[in-house]
C-alpha cells in the first residue's frame, strides 16, 4: 500500500498518512500561503489532524469535518530567516514599517516614495492601503557596513520632506508601530512532484511529496532607496528592481507520518544570518493538558530542567540554550522530544524535531556559529527550534545550508526511535527518559550497517545493526544519541551467475557434489553458511532427491548475525515451504512472492519433518562455506566435518533459531532462479 494519499486543488494539498493501527495523520500545504510561500496551513485544515482510518476522502478533503481530532497548528511553521533585526522570508515581512490610520487622508499613489521627518528621522511613505490608511517604511542605519532597519515610531506628527503631490502633515494619534512590510519577496518558483511524478489536481498515491521552491529577499535598504528613486511607483510592481539582499531555496519531502526540510540561503548582499531552518509551534492539547519536552544534551535553562519532561506550558519568557547550558559544550542542542499529555499524564500525541549533522548542520560547524544560541524557545511557544547559525555574516556568494526533520509520535512510547534518511545518509535517532537494560529497535533496512556517533551520544549502542534491529541500553537517564548509518564495507565485484538474465539459475556453490542420507537429522534444522556478492532477488529454489524417503524437506534462508557470526535469531528471511521426500529428482519450490537474498552472508536451512521412517537421501556439495564457526568451550568439534550450526525439535514452520551446536551434514547442492 502506498505511503501517502495526496489530495490536491490548485494551491491547497492535504497529505494523509498512516499514524497507528487505528488512526491516520493529515497534514496541510498550501503553496501560496504568504506572499506565495510555500506553507503549513490552508483554511480547509487548520491544523495537523488525526482522523479514524476508516475516515472517507470526503470526510477529509477539501474541507476536514468533525471527524478529525487537531493536534498541532503549523500555520506559522514556514520558516523565515533572521537577519539580527527582523525576521523575513516564509510568512514574515519586514518588521519595521509604522501604520498610522487617518480618516481621509488625501494620498495617493502619487504620494509613494516620498519622505517624511518627525523632527528626528527620516520615514518613506511606501503604501497607500486605502483612503484611511497609510504604511512607512522606518529609517535604516548602517553598522559596520550592514544595513539594519530600525525599529522606532514616530515621535511627532510626520511633515513632508521631498516627493509628496499631497503635502499635508501626518498626525500619529493612532498607529501600529513594527508592522511587517509587504510585499517582501520576488521571483518565486516551485515545483511539486510525488515520487518524481506530477500531482495533478484531484486525488493521487505515492510514497514521497516533494516541493521545492526558491525565492529572492531584497535588501531592505534597497526597499526604501528604491522607492524614493521611483516616487509614485508601487513597490509590488518593481520588485525585481530592488538590489536583492539573499535567494532561499528551501526543499520540502513529505512521508509517512513526517517531513525533511532543506534550506540554503545565499547570500547576494553583505548582511548578518540566523536561521534554524524548521520552525515547530508547540502542539495542541485538549483542555485541562500539557505539553512536555525533552531535549538531548541540555540541562537546566531558564526556569526549566530539560533533561527530564519539562512542562513547557510555564514558560513565561523566552528561553535561550547556549553553551553554558549543555553537558557538551562541542555539541549544540539538535533536537528535541514533545508529547502532548491528558490531565493525567497520559500521553496523546508527540512530535520530535530538530536538525540532522549535515552541511552547516554538523556539530562541529555549528559550535562556531552559535555561541549566543543553538535552540530558543518563545513564550507564546510559537518558535521552538534549534539554530543552525546565529548572527553570522555573510558575504556576497556565500551559502549557508541546513536540513531539519520533524515526525509525528503515536502514543505509548517510551523513548523516541527513528530512523530519517536525507537522501545520501540514513540517521538514527534514539531519545529516552529512564534507564532501560536492554532496548531494541528494528531497522531491517540498515541491516549489517555500521553505526558512527555524529551527535550527542552518551547510551550503549551495538556497533552494528543486526538481523534483529539496534540493540541498545540506557544505564543513567536521560539516555540520547545520533548516529550515521554507514555501509560496512565496500561492496565487492558481483557474481556473474547471480545478476545475469531473469529467469536464470545459478549455484551460491560451486564445486564437486556427492550424496548424503538425512540419517539421525530428523527434525534437526541444519543451517549452512553461503555468501552473495550482492542482493539477488529469487523466486524459485531447487534442491535434488537422489533416493527417497518419507516425509519432507522444508527449507529456508536465515539473515547473518554479524555481532555473533551466527544465524540472526529471528525468524528466517524466507521459509520455502515444504517438499516431499517420496519422489526422486530435482525437486523445485515455486515461491508465491519473490524474495531478495541479502548482500554477504545468509544461513540455508533445511530440517526433515514429517516422518522419520525412511531418511531421504540429498545431492549435497562437498566444499563448505568458508567462514568461522564458533565450536564452544571445549575442541571436540575438531574431530569430523562440520558444515555449520543445528538446532532440534523443529516440527513445523521455520521460526526464531536457538543454536545447539554444530554439524556434520554437507551444505544441499541448491539452485536458485532470478527473478
Amino acid at each position: 500500500m502506498p505511503g501517502l494519499t495526496v489530495h490536491r486543488s490548485n494551491a491547497l494539498m492535504s497529505i494523509r498518512s498512516r499514524f497507528d493501527g487505528t488512526r491516520d495523520l493529515v497534514m496541510p500545504v498550501n503553496l501560496a500561503y504568504a506572499e506565495s510561500m510555500v506553507g503549513m496551513w490552508h483554511a480547509g485544515l487548520p491544523q495537523v489532524t488525526l482522523v479514524p482510518s476508516t475516515a472517507t476522502d470526503a470526510q477529509v478533503w477539501p474541507v476536514m469535518s468533525a471527524v478529525g481530532t487537531r493536534i498541532h497548528d503549523t500555520s506559522d511553521d514556514n520558516c523565515p530567516i533572521h537577519t539580527g533585526w527582523s525576521y523575513i522570508g516564509g510568512n514574515h515581512g519586514y518588521n519595521v514599517g509604522t501604520q498610522v490610520a487617518l480618516t481621509d487622508h488625501g494620498k495617493t499613489t502619487a504620494d509613494v516614495g516620498s519622505r517624511w521627518t518627525d523632527g528626528i528621522r527620516t520615514f518613506t511613505l511606501l503604501a497607500v492601503p486605502n483612503g484611511n490608511s497609510l504604511l512607512f517604511g522606518n529609517p535604516y542605519t548602517i553598522v559596520n557596513g550592514v544595513a539594519q532597519g530600525v525599529r522606532v515610531r514616530p515621535a511627532a506628527a510626520l511633515t513632508h520632506v521631498a516627493g509628496a503631490t499631497n503635502r499635508t502633515s501626518v498626525p500619529i494619534t493612532w498607529l501600529t508601530p513594527d508592522v511587517q512590510i509587504r510585499p517582501a519577496t520576488h521571483s518565486h518558483t516551485v515545483v511539486v512532484d510525488l515520487d518524481g511524478r506530477p500531482v495533478p489536481d484531484g486525488r493521487s498515491t505515492g510514497e514521497q511529496l516533494r516541493i521545492r521552491e526558491s525565492y529572492v529577499i531584497p535588501s531592505y535598504r534597497g526597499m526604501i532607496d528604491t522607492a524614493q528613486a521611483n516616487i509614485g511607483t508601487p513597490l509590488a510592481t518593481i520588485m525585481t528592481r530592488i538590489p536583492p539582499m539573499c535567494r532561499i531555496d528551501n526543499d520540502y519531502r513529505w512521508s509517512p507520518g513526517g517531513l525533511l526540510v532543506t534550506q540554503r540561503v545565499t547570500a547576494m548582499d553583505r548582511f548578518t544570518l540566523s536561521t534554524g531552518v524548521t520552525q515547530c509551534s508547540a502542539l495542541t492539547v485538549p483542555a485541562g493538558g500539557s505539553r512536555l519536552q525533552f531535549m538531548p544534551n541540555v540541562e537546566a535553562a531558564g526556569t526549566l530542567n530539560w533533561s527530564t519532561w519539562a512542562r513547557i506550558d510555564t514558560i513565561t519568557a523566552i528561553t535561550d540554550i547556549t553553551p553554558a547550558s549543555l553537558r557538551d559544550p562541542a555539541m549544540p542542542a539538535a533536537g528535541m522530544t514533545q508529547w502532548a499529555v491528558s490531565g493525567g499524564g497520559v500521553q496523546l500525541w508527540g512530535i520530535a524535531a530538530g536538525l540532522l549533522p549535515v552541511d552547516d548542520g554538523e556539530p562541529a560547524t555549528r559550535v562556531r556559529h552559535t555561541t549566543a544560541k543553538n535552540w530558543f524557545v518563545s513564550s507564546s511557544l510559537k518558535k521552538n527550534y534549534p539554530q543552525l547559525v546565529w548572527g553570522r555574516e555573510l558575504w556576497p556568494g556565500q551559502t549557508v545550508t541546513g536540513t531539519a526533520y520533524r515526525r509525528y509520535l503515536a502514543p505509548p512510547a517510551a523513548a523516541t526511535e527513528l530512523v530519517v534518511s536525507d537522501g545520501s545518509s540514513d540517521f538514527v535517532i534514539i531519545e529516552r527518559v529512564g534507564t532501560v537494560t536492554a532496548a531494541r529497535i528494528p531497522a531491517p533496512e540498515l541491516f549489517h550497517r555500521r553505526l558512527v556517533p555524529v551527535g550527542p551520544t552518551n547510551l550503549a549502542v551495538a556497533e552494528r545493526v543486526t538481523a534483529d534491529g539496534i540493540a541498545y541500553q540506557v544505564p543513567v537517564s536521560p539516555g540520547y544519541g545520533m548516529w550515521r548509518a554507514d555501509p560496512d564495507q565496500a561492496s565487492p565485484q558481483p557474481l556473474a551467475g547471480a545478476t545475469s538474465g531473469v529467469g536464470s539459475y545459478f549455484l551460491p556453490l560451486a564445486g564437486s557434489t556427492g550424496t548424503t542420507t538425512c540419517t539421525d537429522t530428523f527434525q534437526r534444522l541444519l543451517l549452512h553458511p553461503m555468501y552473495l556478492a550482492e542482493a539477488t532477488r529469487v523466486d524459485r529454489v531447487c534442491v535434488e532427491v537422489t533416493a527417497t524417503g518419507s516425509g519432507w524437506l522444508r527449507h529456508g534462508v536465515y539473515a547473518h548475525d554479524p555481532t555473533t557470526g551466527r544465524p540472526a535469531s529471528q525468524g528466517p528471511i524466507a521459509d520455502f515451504g515444504a517438499l516431499s521426500a517420496a519422489t526422486a529428482g530435482i525437486r523445485e519450490y515455486v515461491l508465491t512472492t519473490p524474495v531478495t537474498l541479502p548482500t554477504g552472508w545468509h544461513w540455508y536451512a533445511v530440517v526433515w519433518q514429517g516422518s522419520a521412517t525412511t531418511p531421504p537421501t540429498l545431492r549435497t556439495s562437498q566444499v563448505g562455506g568458508a567462514t568461522t564457526l564458533n565450536i564452544g568451550s571445549g575442541p571436540a568439534a575438531m574431530t569430523g566435518d562440520r558444515f555449520g550450526y543445528q538446532m532440534s525439535g523443529v516440527a513445523g514452520p521455520l521460526g526464531p533459531v536457538t543454536v545447539a551446536g554444530v554439524h556434520q551434514f554437507p551444505p544441499p547442492r541448491i539452485a536458485y532462479r532470478r527473478a
